[in-house]
């Protein structure tokens, strides 16, 4: 599996639909922290409206890719309304996401350069307009085949040049990353890490800190953690969860826990149960 689909998989990347239709006046979505966004402009133009930032105009069949750092609104043009499909993303069972993706700004595709997802687009919107058994999953699916291919075009064309996801298809910077996700009770160390990625100890920290925002051993630890989590809500006892992620005691691990999560593991377990998923809201408001 490649580094890309690896870290796919294990961060539970899940595409789920949030609207889809028409929009005469404003499109409003109250947007937990954590959650990007995927837009599919079908028909008609927006204007895309941050705080801070010149509008933006667009005029033609395309697809927003909206980072969880990105506030804004999308303003149907008066003359012609708009046909939107939306959908929200989240990496793993909770709305937080510890590690930098590097996506810092909404980025605009036309749909007319992005040609292997014209078939897809029209699946959605054949999908979402003849409703059948499975309807859900398949739109949730076809989401997420989008959401790669945005990722892909958006690292070759340097739109992301930083953060995890560019990280990812580098081939020094991958091949660590992998590691440390394929082996989170291994005893790593920046020699050895810079050593997978046949970089010296010094450019390789450096390296890995421009990119990712954090230091290595840092980055290993918030993944131990994010690991912990996971097998914490499966139920797996915290005696086996503090070995499976490289701690040689409980006690160690329970530290290394409160420290970065600011809860014990079972505390923190206690909460997490209770707390509701994160809802997305959109509603339209008529200019």
């Amino acid at each position: 599996m490649d580094v890309l689909s690896e870290f796919f998989e294990r961060t539970s990347l899940q595409g789920r639909l949030l609207f889809a239709g028409p929009v005469e006046g404003t499109l409003v979505l109250n947007k937990p922290p954590g959650m990007a966004f995927v837009h599919v402009i079908e028909r008609g133009g927006v204007d895309m409206v941050q705080p801070g930032l010149p509008r933006i105009a667009i005029t033609q069949p395309s697809v927003l890719f909206c980072p969880s750092s990105c506030r804004y609104q999308l303003r149907a043009h008066e003359d012609t309304g708009a046909d939107l499909i939306c959908a929200s993303f989240q990496f793993g069972r909770s709305a937080q996401q510890p590690f930098p993706l590097g996506l810092k700004e909404t980025q605009v595709f036309a749909l007319s350069a992005l040609e292997q997802l014209g078939p897809v687009i029209g699946s959605l919107v054949s999908e979402f307009r003849t409703p059948a058994p499975g309807r859900g999953k398949a739109l949730n699916l076809l989401f997420e085949y989008v959401f790669v291919v945005l990722v892909r075009r958006a690292v070759s064309e340097g739109r992301i040049s930083s953060g995890l996801l560019y990280a990812l298809q580098d081939a020094q910077m991958g091949t660590a990353l992998m590691a440390i996700h394929h082996e989170p009770q291994a005893q790593w160390s920046v020699e050895r890490l810079a050593e997978l990625a046949t970089m010296s100890r010094s450019k390789f920290a450096a390296r890995f800190h421009e990119l990712m925002g954090m230091a290595p051993m840092a980055y290993v630890t918030a993944w131990r953690m994010k690991v912990a989590q996971d097998m914490l809500r499966e139920g797996v006892p915290i005696k086996i969860i503090a070995d499976a992620v490289g701690y040689s005691s409980q006690a160690s691990f329970s530290r290394t826990f409160v420290q970065l999560v600011g809860q014990p593991p079972g505390e923190w377990l206690r909460s997490a149960i209770k707390e509701p998923n994160p809802e997305v809201n959109a509603r339209i408001h008529r200019n």
